[in-house]
């Protein structure tokens, strides 16, 4: 469903509460018994709206720092996966167009296929197997230089920070609020409706609206914990574009500059 829509079928169901509380507490409840506890109903009022807001404020900055990081951890995967393509430049020409390979094979498959699954908290078996092989072929490589010495190194950190941005990258694809904190939040919105609808004010009507804009500004912030809460899915789901622009801009210009200079190796690799 389109993000809009979703909203406003929240705030719809926000607000049919909202009637519906103030036509429940009216049958059970006289004007007069009203206005007569108007004072201690707002002292309660006060005290559940404080600690509801609190409550959901401290729900809603916990899930936004939560999507910023899971995006910040992207970054950093596509970064380690560009430096390792990068310095690949300075090995052998074997090692090098393999690294090559699995790194655009690698880009490839997170863009095209493994996106779509991670909004379903899945993962792509493939970007899995060929991550395996890049590891498995800067492991086993053995350098003969200092040069050479000094690439593998930064090749090894490199490859860390893609394995503990990857796992980081699926496990926060299946991490989601858990289901009790969805009860106080959903029920404590409820209760905070009731307690609204309870207040006091001669004109009924223009309590109803006030009342309306209390809900509605309440399912705003639940709609926005909702879709912040899984960074994968939705219309508010994280895009690949750091990986997207590796792919258009960064390995083509790795390509660009080195593609005469290793035209030939190329041809006796694949001789």
């Amino acid at each position: 469903m389109p993000a809009w829509l979703i909203l406003a079928v929240i705030i719809i169901i926000s607000c049919a509460i909202t009637f519906l509380a103030f036509k429940i507490l009216r049958s059970f409840f006289a004007v007069e018994e009203l206005e007569k506890f108007k004072d201690v109903t707002g002292i309660y009022v006060s005290m559940i709206g404080v600690l509801y807001g609190v409550f959901l404020a401290f729900i809603v900055i916990a899930i936004w720092e939560n999507y910023d990081h899971v995006n910040g951890n992207i970054d950093r995967e596509a970064d380690a996966l560009g430096n390792m393509y990068r310095d690949a430049n300075g090995l052998p020409p074997k090692i090098k167009y393999s690294i090559d390979s699995c790194v655009k094979k690698y880009v490839t498959i997170v863009v095209d296929e493994e996106w779509a699954l991670m909004g379903h908290k899945k993962q792509s078996k493939e970007a899995m197997a060929v991550r395996s092989k890049l590891q498995s072929l800067i492991i086993k490589f053995k350098p003969k230089d200092l040069g050479e010495q000094v690439i593998y190194t930064t090749m090894i950190a490199n490859l860390n920070e893609l394995t503990v941005a990857r796992r980081i990258r699926i496990n926060t694809s299946n991490a989601e609020l858990p289901g009790i904190l969805w009860v106080i939040l959903i029920g404590g919105a409820i209760l905070l409706i009731f307690y609204t609808a309870c207040f006091y004010v001669p004109n009924q009507k223009f309590h109803m609206w006030l009342a309306f804009g209390v809900s509605g500004l309440i399912a705003i912030l639940l709609f926005v914990a909702f879709e912040l809460n899984y960074p994968f899915a939705g219309s508010e789901g994280l895009t690949p574009d750091a990986f997207q622009s590796l792919k258009n801009h960064n390995i083509q210009a790795v390509d660009s500059t080195s593609a005469k200079k290793d035209s030939g190796l190329i041809n006796e690799l694949k001789n």
